[in-house]
């Protein structure tokens, strides 16, 4: 089995990260997971971003509302249907949007209706332009903790998605369970899985961290604490033909449980799917 703990779909009007995305559609995502046998996955709209890729607030009518976003995401999740075992095919990750917009009683009552289709909350401190340190952020990781919903953060040292900001908040937040993605996005990922490891509450995935990385980060962290990630489809429908080779790796190198818990078991657990 294979859970992908990090995927992306969403139509935006400007370009977004590294990549400059714009438009991921979701038939797209779900031809992927067939084409590569991925049996099911965390998705996160890009329409969350509020920057674009040159490090620019979006224009008003250029930005889609959060909790358009968040309808859109969950609808687009419960018309994935299920996979041959009865479960979800997908489950929502509901990107925040911290710099121009905010927790409502609205927002609240929605992901409490829905939660059956919501795993967690993506924040991303980069095309937020603020660190996850920033009051901004509380409310949303208020309402994670108070419905015991698990957040993925986006990580890199950039002055914004720094893994230190995440330590900080992961101490604050210690009931709350974060997953590090990237663990480090550019870096060695050291300091990711120093903090990995000394943290009860903090998980990595594996999305664009060096081979030799990954198995390092299972072996110092243990199995239990790293979560198959990749991105897709970001670098296009074929983007799984990038992670086939750490799949093998992950496999050859561990036994068959440390394998299953990387690949889809702490997925499983830790978002309850």
């Amino acid at each position: 089995m294979l859970i992908d703990s990090h995927t992306h779909t969403g139509c935006i009007d400007f370009p977004v990260g590294k990549n400059r995305v714009s438009n991921l559609p979701g038939a797209d995502l779900l031809a992927a997971m067939h084409n590569y046998s991925i049996d099911s996955a965390l998705v996160s709209s890009i329409e969350g971003a509020e920057y674009n890729s040159e490090g620019k607030l979006a224009p008003p009518d250029k930005q889609v509302p959060q909790m358009e976003s968040f309808k859109k995401l969950v609808s687009f999740v419960r018309d994935s249907g299920v996979d041959q075992r009865g479960c979800a095919r997908l489950k929502a990750l509901l990107w925040v949007k911290p710099y121009t917009e905010k927790v409502t009683a609205t927002l609240e009552q929605f992901v409490k209706e829905n939660r059956e289709y919501i795993a967690g909350f993506k924040m991303h401190p980069s095309l937020s332009r603020i660190r996850l340190t920033d009051k901004r952020f509380i409310p949303y990781l208020d309402l994670a903790y108070r419905l015991n919903m698990p957040v993925q953060v986006h990580t890199e040292n950039d002055g914004f998605s720094d893994i230190k900001y995440v330590s900080e908040t992961a101490r604050i937040f210690s009931d709350t369970d974060f997953v590090i993605v990237h663990m480090g996005l550019g870096t060695d990922n050291t300091e990711a899985i120093e903090l990995i490891n000394q943290s009860d509450n903090v998980y990595g995935d594996t999305c664009e961290v060096q081979h030799a990385n990954v198995l390092q980060a299972i072996n110092e962290c243990g199995s239990e604490k790293i979560l198959f990630g990749t991105d897709a489809i970001v670098h296009g429908i074929d983007t799984y033909a990038r992670y086939l080779p750490l799949i093998d790796l992950i496999r050859r190198n561990f036994g068959r449980e440390q394998a299953d818990n990387v690949l889809f078991r702490n997925c499983q657990k830790l978002f309850d799917l």
